[in-house]
Order: C-alpha cells, then sequence, then structure tokens
C-alpha cells in the first residue's frame, strides 16, 4: 500500500522527554498555586512546543529523496548508495535533515545541516553486502529535531529497488596444462593476423617489412611475402553443475565460476557458462561479464527434475569442483 504524503510519524527525543515532563510539573505549580509568574513560565514552555512543531513540519515539506544505486556491487566489499535531496519550496530553506533507509534489507542514513530553497544536495552512505543475490530496498525516510531537539519529526516516502550483489571475489582456481599451451585458439581459413602461414606471395613495394618471408625470398632470389591465417579467438566454457549443492557449498562454487569467468574474460577469451537448467552464450567484454555474474548471483539450489548443464562443444571446458 502506498505510503500517504500527509502521515508523520513523531518521537520524543531524551531532551524533548525531560521538557515534557518540566512543562508538565510547572502547569500542576500554576494551577495549584495561582502564581501569575508560573503561569507565565508555562505559557513560554507551551509556546515552545508549538513552534517546534511549525519548524519542523516547515523543514519536512516539500522535500523529496531519491536513491542512487551503484551500477553494480560485490560481496564483502564496500558500495557506496547515493541519497538525493531537493527542496521544492520556493523560498523556505530545511535545517537538520537525516535521510535514510527503511522496511528493506539494508540499513544505511547521511546527514543534511542545510538545504536551500530550490536547492539539490546528496550525500552517501557505505555498503558492505555480506552475501550475493537481490537486494531489496522499500522506502526512505526524511526526518529532522530541529528547531530544538525536542522531538523527531519523520515522513516516510515509497523508493522500492532492487541491487544484484556480485559472488564475492576470491582466487582462480590454477590454470591446466592445456591452457597454457594455447589450447582452444583454431585458425581460420582467412587472411589476418596469427601465426600459422596462410599463403606465400611477392612483397608489394611500399609493404611492411615485418611481412618478408626470409626463407623463401633466400631461395627465390627475390622478396616473398607471408599471410598469416586468422586465429579464432580462444574460447571458453565455465560449467557448474549445482543440483547436489546448497548454502555454504553453493556459494563457495558460484565464487569459483565467477573467478574463473572473469579471469578467462580479462585473458581475452570469449566465454559461455553453463549451469543446471540455464546457459549463456559465448561472449567477450564487460557487457558478458556483467550478464554471467548477474546469473551466477542469482543462482540458487536447483529443484527436482533440473536438467544437466550443457557445455558449448565448441569451447574448451572449465569446469567448477565444488
Amino acid at each position: 500500500m502506498a505510503t500517504s504524503a500527509w502521515r508523520r510519524r513523531l518521537v520524543f527525543t531524551r531532551l524533548g522527554r525531560w521538557y515534557t515532563a518540566l512543562t508538565i510539573g510547572i502547569g500542576f505549580a500554576a494551577i495549584n498555586t495561582g502564581n501569575d509568574l508560573l503561569f507565565l513560565v508555562l505559557g513560554l514552555l507551551l509556546a515552545s512546543i508549538v513552534v517546534s512543531g511549525i519548524l519542523s513540519e516547515q523543514s519536512l515539506k516539500g522535500v523529496r529523496v531519491e536513491r542512487r544505486l551503484p551500477s553494480n556491487a560485490t560481496a564483502g566489499q564496500p558500495a557506496l548508495v547515493g541519497l538525493l535531496a531537493r527542496n521544492g519550496k520556493p523560498r523556505a530553506p530545511s535545517f537538520s535533515l537525516e535521510l535514510r533507509e527503511r522496511g528493506g534489507e539494508v540499513a544505511g542514513r547521511g546527514f543534511l545541516v542545510l538545504l536551500g530553497a530550490q536547492q539539490t544536495a546528496e550525500v552517501a552512505y557505505r555498503f558492505v553486502p555480506r552475501r550475493r543475490g537481490l537486494h531489496r530496498f522499500e522506502q526512505l525516510e526524511v526526518a529532522t529535531k530541529a528547531p530544538f531537539g525536542l522531538f523527531e519529526k519523520s515522513r516516510r516516502l515509497d523508493a522500492p529497488a532492487e541491487l544484484v550483489v556480485f559472488p564475492r571475489r576470491v582466487a582462480a582456481p590454477p590454470l591446466p596444462a592445456w591452457a597454457l599451451a594455447r589450447h582452444g585458439e583454431r585458425p581460420e581459413d582467412r587472411i589476418g593476423i596469427g601465426l600459422e602461414v596462410h599463403s606465400l606471395r611477392d612483397h608489394r613495394a611500399g609493404e611492411d617489412a615485418r611481412t618478408i618471408h626470409w626463407k623463401s625470398s633466400a631461395r627465390a632470389g627475390r622478396l616473398i611475402a607471408v599471410d598469416r591465417e586468422q586465429e579464432r579467438r580462444k574460447r571458453v566454457c565455465v560449467v557448474l553443475d549445482q543440483r547436489a549443492l546448497s548454502g555454504t557449498a553453493l556459494d563457495r562454487a558460484v565464487e569459483q565460476a565467477a573467478a574463473l569467468v572473469e579471469r578467462e574474460l580479462d585473458a581475452g577469451a570469449e566465454v559461455s557458462l553453463a549451469v543446471a537448467g540455464q546457459n549463456l552464450d559465448a561472449g567477450s567484454g564487460d557487457a558478458q561479464l556483467q550478464e554471467a555474474l548477474t546469473l551466477l548471483a542469482l543462482l540458487g539450489p536447483a529443484g527436482p527434475g533440473t536438467p544437466a548443464p550443457r557445455p558449448d562443444l565448441e569451447a574448451s571446458v572449465l569446469e567448477v569442483r565444488a
């Protein structure tokens, strides 16, 4: 259910409780004694409470708050969540504003001493996720103790959002022997940059001297150039079978899979990902890394009847061992 814009929450501070108790005590004394001076003091105390309520409402009125989530977050590593506040009042500033999370899975807050009329300001809080997966945000709350610190008045704003936290970063398992021998790189039958010879031809005037095949040139008595075969980028498939895993064991396996994906992508390979019931096609670059880490972050235990992972048959397979 949507939160009403007019709803306020009022809480006594420690100073406010003492102040209220003092006001009540002086009120009883004034009634019992009929002393005019006590009535005057009582009036001043009650007036300050009324003024406090009016000014605190003025500080909250017209203030809008938005949340700015980071583009990505990783379990165990700090991330910053921004809280953007705007004062929509045409003339009146807002004082002593506390912006904080309410109702979701993440706790955080920021503080603004002064927010001028028609001005915008941003604060940020530090968030260290303890687990991978989806983190939900529900509401934002803007609160103030201005002007006297007797009460805290607050207003809640609906601001639902979600943040996918990537698996914790761990060291990738060591490379197997075949990976050190350029396994997975295959020549293509076209001219390009590579190691294998595609064809020999006469050297053209003005062409780079590095294309000269010196042994053939020495035998032929003229300059012979070599065209190399274009090599296809290394292709790797990371395989994780989570059907028998849950809890901590599943988290460890997911972290290893994420480390393998990141290492192979950093090495320039095309990487695909195969888990029980899902597949991510081969790709490269930051976009592929984001998709793979998102899939792993949201990966849960496999239900009954979930099919086994289907590795990419054209790729070198790196299987995660639980």
